[in-house]
């Protein structure tokens, strides 16, 4: 208590004064805690890419925006490449037997609006010329408008998320030198709070980087295959789409516990099924299941996080159950924050927990 009794009413409010601010900022974060800690992931996984590309340019803002671009441009060119599948699986759904006659009943007000003669239209859909598909527009508006409302708000929110998840990143990779200056001179360099932020800051670099690492690993690896799978079949390809799903399979690693088998193994069920059904040659589904299996997710998570958790002072085990427990408990997000709470929890016990136990049993 004899810190408290040499406080005056000045130091007490500024005190007061900090704790309302790092209420109100703190709970500013928690209704976006989810970019926050998905920036935060992203970057100690770039972090190191950041620091390589400063020493060629001599310019903090264009250093951080290549490394966000670096980062960017690929989950672009995924989306990218997704929609244009989706649209191409579309175009083959309506252009088959069954959907032809809807693609011919809005044929002709598809050719309309191509032309843009929209006085046409108007005076189609008023009249009532197109029987069906008029009435179903008029009595369907009002629900279709709402809808449209309902999914641009979405859109609208993740969006938002999105640029302050960038906004987050990029001011970590330029200014995180700051921030750090700042805490050191705050705390007056004390060595015991200095070695142990150095000790979990460099922990954390090596735990998400090895998560980056092992997606490139793991969607690499299932490329080749699927490539090699497609190559081998005589009767048409395994994986129409084979680059696609080695980046589905490569993200799919973040998922806790079952990891990239929620890609593959609805995957390989489908081909089964198809093959069961069709001319299909049942070694397909077989060697796409046992391949991916081995050479795509045994393989490259064993090797590619016993490497690089082998620099981590923290067990990967114990990083794993975070990754785990951290997702049950708080939902999607705590997939960045259940290692952060391990890597923090592990060094505490290791530098603080023993000083502190020395102190109360002396006592």
């Amino acid at each position: 208590m004899g810190v408290f009794d040499s406080w005056d009413g000045k130091r007490v409010a500024w005190v007061g004064l900090g704790l309302v601010l790092a209420a109100l900022i703190g709970l500013a974060l928690f209704r976006y805690i989810g970019p926050l800690l998905f920036a935060v992931f992203l970057y100690y996984a770039t972090r190191p890419l950041y620091r390589r590309l400063d020493q060629y340019i001599d310019h903090p803002n264009v250093t951080a925006t290549v490394t966000l671009l670096l980062v960017i441009l690929p989950m672009l060119a995924v989306v990218a490449y997704a929609v244009v599948v989706a649209l191409r699986e579309l175009d083959q759904l309506l252009a088959s037997s069954d959907l032809e006659a809807v693609r011919s009943t809005f044929q002709p007000y598809l050719g309309v609006v191509r032309r843009g003669n929209v006085d046409r239209l108007r005076e189609a859909i008023a009249s009532g010329s197109g029987g069906s598909v008029t009435s179903a527009l008029r009595q369907g508006l009002p629900g279709v408008v709402g809808r449209l409302q309902s999914i641009a708000a979405a859109g609208f929110g993740i969006l938002a998320r999105f640029f302050l998840m960038l906004t987050f990143l990029f001011y970590l990779l330029r200014d995180d030198w700051k921030l750090r200056q700042w805490f050191y001179e705050s705390i007056d360099h004390d060595e015991d709070i200095v070695s142990y932020t150095q000790a979990v800051d460099d922990d954390l670099e090596t735990v998400f980087l090895s998560n980056l690492a092992v997606i490139a690993v793991a969607a690499g690896a299932a490329t080749v295959v699927f490539y090699g799978l497609n190559y081998v079949a005589s009767s048409g390809p395994v994986v129409p789409t084979p680059v696609l799903l080695a980046l589905l399979i490569g993200i799919g690693t973040l998922i806790p516990a079952v990891g990239m088998k929620i890609v593959y193994v609805p995957y390989g069920l489908v081909l089964l099924g198809v093959a069961l059904t069709t001319p299909t040659p049942l070694w397909h589904p077989i060697a796409f299941l046992a391949l991916t299996l081995v050479v795509v997710d045994t393989v490259p998570d064993f090797f590619a996080r016993s490497f690089l958790s082998a620099r981590s002072g923290v067990h990967m085990g114990l990083v794993l159950l975070g990754y785990f427990l951290g997702t049950l408990a708080f939902g999607w997000w705590g997939l960045f924050l259940g290692p952060i709470v391990v890597v923090l929890a592990v060094h505490f016990g290791e530098t603080v927990v023993p000083g502190l136990a020395s102190d109360f049993m002396s006592e």
